[in-house]
Order: C-alpha cells, then sequence, then structure tokens
C-alpha cells in the first residue's frame, strides 16, 4: 500500500512545485504579495469598501470592522462578482455596513429589544426578504439599519445582521484590542493564536470558518500583504488555509481519489504539503513554510474568473504553459 501511494504523493508535490512556481512569477507582485496593493485596500476593487494602508497598518478598529464586513461578503459568489456589487454599491449604503459609529449610534437610537444584547440579537432580531421585499415581525415596518443592511447585501434575507452581529461581540466594549489580549494571554503559540482567533470571529452571523480564515490571515500573513499585518508576528497567520469551492476541488483532483472530502482533511493535507517545500527556493522573501500561501498559490491557479479578469493570457489563447499543471487549469486545451 505504501509502495502504491508514494507515486501519488510525489506527483503531487511535483504539480504543487508547478503551480508555486507559475503563482510567484506571476501573481506575487503583480496582484499580490510584494509591492501590491492588497485588494481589500483598493478603491479600483472593491470600491467604497476600501480600506486605507494607514489604518490597515495601525490595526485601528475601524479599518479593522470594514475589513471584517468586506471579507465577509465572499460567500457563495464569485469574487469577479461580488466586487462588482462592492463597487457599485454608494457610499452611504457601504456607510451602513461598514461604519462604527454610524452602527453604534444607530443601535443606541433604535429601540428594538433584540439590539440589547448579543445574545438577544441572535434569537430576536427576525429581519428578512420575502420577495424582494425586506422587514421583521419584531417592528415591521420601522426602519432600521439592519434592514438597511440586507438592502445592501442584496444577498440571504438575514445577512443584514452580520456588520450588528460582528459589533456586538466583537467591536463593543473595548472592540477587537479586548479580543486580541484575550487571545494574547491564553495561548502562547502565534499559530495557535491565530486558530483561536478563527474560531471566534467565525462566531459571527454568517461568517463561519472560511471567511473568519481569510479576515485573521489578511492580518498576521505579510507574505500575503507586506506592511499590511498589524497582528503579526503576535499572531502568525501561516498556518491557516482557506478552502472554497477552487481549492476543494483541486485538493481533490491532486489527492488519492478515496481521501476523506472534509474541509479538515484538505487542510491538513495541504499542511502536510507545505511542510515538503521550502518557499524561500522560489523567492527568498518568503518564508519557509506557509500553507496559507500554498493554499493561495492553488485558489489563484485554479480561478478561472479571477485570472480571466486579470488578464490572463491563458484566458484568450491556447499555448503551452511551463508551469501549466492540466489536470486542475481552468483553461484545458480546447476550451479557450
Amino acid at each position: 500500500m505504501r509502495l502504491l501511494s508514494r507515486p501519488g504523493r510525489v506527483a503531487a508535490q511535483v504539480e504543487l512545485h508547478q503551480i508555486l512556481a507559475w503563482y510567484v512569477r506571476g501573481n506575487q507582485s503583480t496582484w499580490e504579495g510584494r509591492g501590491t496593493l492588497p485588494f481589500y485596500c483598493d478603491p479600483t476593487r472593491v470600491g467604497a469598501f476600501a480600506v486605507t494602508r494607514d489604518e490597515l497598518a495601525a490595526g485601528r478598529d475601524g479599518a479593522l470592522f470594514r475589513l471584517f464586513i468586506t471579507m465577509s461578503m465572499f460567500q457563495a459568489l464569485r469574487d469577479v462578482v461580488i466586487m462588482r456589487h462592492q463597487r457599485a454599491l454608494a457610499p452611504s449604503s457601504v456607510r451602513a455596513l461598514t461604519d462604527l459609529d454610524f452602527l453604534q449610534k444607530s443601535i443606541a437610537r433604535h429601540g428594538c429589544s433584540a439590539l440589547l444584547s448579543h445574545q438577544a440579537f441572535e434569537t430576536g432580531c427576525d429581519v428578512t426578504k420575502a420577495g424582494g421585499a425586506v422587514d421583521c415581525h419584531r417592528c415591521p415596518s420601522i426602519a432600521c439599519h439592519v434592514k438597511d443592511a440586507t438592502v445592501a447585501f442584496n444577498r440571504m434575507g438575514d445577512m443584514g445582521k452580520l456588520p450588528t452581529s460582528a459589533w456586538l461581540q466583537h467591536w463593543k466594549n473595548g472592540g477587537v484590542r479586548r479580543v486580541l489580549d484575550e487571545v494574547l494571554r491564553e495561548e502562547i503559540a502565534p499559530t495557535m493564536r491565530a486558530a483561536l482567533l478563527v474560531e471566534r470571529f467565525g462566531r459571527v452571523h454568517r461568517v463561519g470558518r472560511k471567511l473568519a480564515t481569510m479576515f485573521v490571515s489578511a492580518l498576521s500573513t505579510p507574505a500575503l500583504a507586506p506592511g499590511h499585518t498589524p497582528w503579526f508576528p503576535e499572531v502568525d497567520g501561516n498556518d491557516l488555509v482557506v478552502v472554497d469551492t477552487n481549492v476543494a476541488r483541486a485538493v481533490d483532483t491532486l489527492r488519492p481519489a478515496n481521501a476523506t472530502r472534509t474541509y479538515e482533511a484538505r487542510v491538513q493535507w495541504l499542511r502536510g504539503q507545505a511542510a515538503t517545500l521550502d518557499l524561500r527556493k522560489f523567492h527568498r522573501a518568503l518564508p519557509r513554510y506557509s500553507p496559507r500561501l500554498v493554499q493561495q498559490a492553488l485558489y489563484a491557479f485554479c480561478s478561472r474568473s479571477n485570472r480571466a479578469a486579470g488578464g490572463d493570457r491563458c484566458a484568450s489563447e491556447s499555448h503551452a504553459c511551463e508551469e501549466c499543471v492540466p489536470k486542475v487549469c481552468p483553461f484545458p486545451t480546447g476550451t479557450r
């Protein structure tokens, strides 16, 4: 059994090596990483959701809240679709979603008892969308910021609860600094601190592990955004892995066919593969070990829509690519 499985492991390592070479040569320093502006700081990509670099580098509460809401929108749709929606929203609508002061004042002046605490909000707020109309049973026909957020998100009927849930859980009474300090006291290992923060932010309404991992790793993985990671090195996000549809499909293709297809199993496989690679061989500025970067390379390689939007020549022409891995390439020969 071991002898039979070894060729598959070697093949996967070779294929990941090819994908990483493609990623470092093309994406790093072009779209993300060294010398680039993170997409969540770029108004041309996310519109009024963009966080300023200075505020982000300083780890200010307002900037982190805006970043959290921005990241939380990346669910169930392609990135290019979500960014198009973000760019289209008027600054006034974005304010209703991402401005801490606006949200705090809106909660304070509203008489709804569901806004008194996180527990009351999660069980008592029943804002929903039916037939395009947004309302609730607790305070029907009365305007509120949760309903406004639901309209602005234009997604699931209860997604408008997300900003208020985040504020009540993590930004109220001391802000994210309080949450961070608690984790720093509780855990000594920087990578475990990152995992704890993912678990805590993942409790926010409609967020979960994937989106919380995107948020925490953005603040703690310098290889992805040098100069924009205020939590590093106290928190180290290199060991985190984001598993979206593209990554899951690619991992399942590269692994043996009978491998367990769960989120955690895919994370562990990527960590195991990352342990066999020295990323410094691709560029001296990269860390030796970073499953998050390996996963990001896989994601960037496999995302057809993002590559097309970025002007990838593979989206419009057929050619032999040195670093191509055909079985996970989103542009197989004959489909261009």
